[in-house]
């Protein structure tokens, strides 16, 4: 997580959204797990090209934000 990127970060944590830093370890399921073959088992939404790529924080604030609207929307109805 970019440091330039604290007050978001901040008002992430309001949301129950935590943000790992540099030294952060974080499991992750096998790469070729696309299908739920057990219960609670984690498995990947899309399939990934290959293991240790990852996506740019844009793109995760961007996720976010579209998930907080969301459920903004649900709380309103």
């Amino acid at each position: 997580m970019p440091r330039t990127w604290s007050q978001a970060v901040d008002d992430w944590r309001s949301l129950d959204v935590d943000c790992l830093g540099h030294g952060s370890y974080l499991g992750v399921p096998r790469v070729d797990a696309v299908e739920c073959t057990r219960a609670r088992a984690p498995d990947w939404s899309v399939p990934m090209g290959s293991a240790a790529t990852l996506c740019r924080p844009l793109k995760v604030a961007r996720l976010i934000a579209a998930g907080r609207h969301c459920m903004a929307t649900k709380l309103e109805e």
